[in-house]
């Protein structure tokens, strides 16, 4: 009886012993994953492979200065402090300098400042008035000769209507493209070596409006119109014309447009801007408002 009582009092140290050991183990093991050890780790190093993350100058806008983006450069706020000293002595210097000592007895003189101008747009402005300029004066000066009618020459002369149509960007319109597809809209090659629009089919009635090549001296050659070839053409007619300019311009206008959908051109206006509604009202405007 008495071993009995013995052996369960060490069964019952031992499970004791097995159940503190277990407790102090699983406590260890939790100390060891949720301990604190940022301090004492290394820090992280960025990798740095020798890349260059630079942008390339060709990429950057007018203006803007190329910033290379190493991962080695310093921080912008550890720079900063290191030329704020150098800015504020510069602030002073300038400040000092801008110190103007007048006399009593002497003017004061005013600096303003030199305004730069913007040489793209006068640069656009002056190639587009030019261009203009020089179209216009040529038609006048070539093709102002055109004969009206008796009523039409008492009138006082105007600028020409112009309209241009040119081909798309690295291509040309060919010669017999041109003659072909002119020819469908009732032009008829005449005066001056250019197509002109008459009032019926016969060529001797009053020209409507003509077509030359945009480029010198804009006439055609039929001689050789196999190996002719043009970036455009420019679209004319003098007023006043024959009969109601109203009605003579929206004939233009539509014929333009035909001849630009089958050639595969592209109709501008006086300005060398894409023709829209707005400059087909100008155009009707500026007719309408010379009667």
């Amino acid at each position: 009886m008495e071993t009995h009582i013995i052996f369960f009092i060490l069964a019952g140290v031992l499970i004791a012993i097995l159940v503190g050991y277990s407790l102090w183990s699983a406590r260890r093991e939790k100390s060891r994953i949720f301990s604190n050890t940022f301090s004492t780790r290394p820090p992280a190093t960025p990798v740095n492979n020798g890349t260059n993350l630079s942008v390339p100058p060709t990429l950057v806008p007018n203006g803007f200065s190329t910033m290379s983006n190493s991962l080695g450069k310093k921080p912008e706020h550890l720079q900063e402090g290191a030329n704020s000293n150098i800015s504020i002595s510069q602030e002073i210097e300038h400040s000092v300098k801008g110190i103007k000592i007048s006399l009593p007895d002497q003017p004061l003189s005013i600096t303003t400042p030199v305004v730069q101008p913007d040489r793209t747009d006068s640069f656009a402005t002056q190639f587009s008035s030019v261009r203009n300029d020089q179209i216009q004066a040529e038609l006048n000066s070539t093709f102002g000769q055109v004969t009206t009618e008796p009523q039409a020459q008492a009138c006082e002369a105007m600028e020409p209507i112009i309209l241009y149509v040119v081909a798309p960007e690295g291509q040309q319109f060919q010669g017999n493209d041109i003659v072909q597809h002119l020819d469908n809209l009732g032009f008829q090659f005449g005066e001056h070596n250019i197509f002109h629009r008459h009032l019926d089919s016969s060529n001797t009635s009053p020209i409507l409006f003509s077509v030359a090549n945009m480029v010198q001296p804009g006439e055609f050659d039929l001689a050789n119109i196999m190996h002719f070839s043009t970036a455009g053409l420019v679209f004319f007619m003098t007023l006043p014309s024959a009969g109601n300019d109203l009605v003579n311009l929206r004939l233009m206008l539509k014929t333009v447009e035909n001849f630009a959908h089958s050639i595969g051109g592209f109709m501008m206006n006086d300005q060398q801007q894409i023709f829209d509604e707005y400059s087909r009202q100008a155009y009707l405007l500026k007719v309408g408002q010379s009667h």
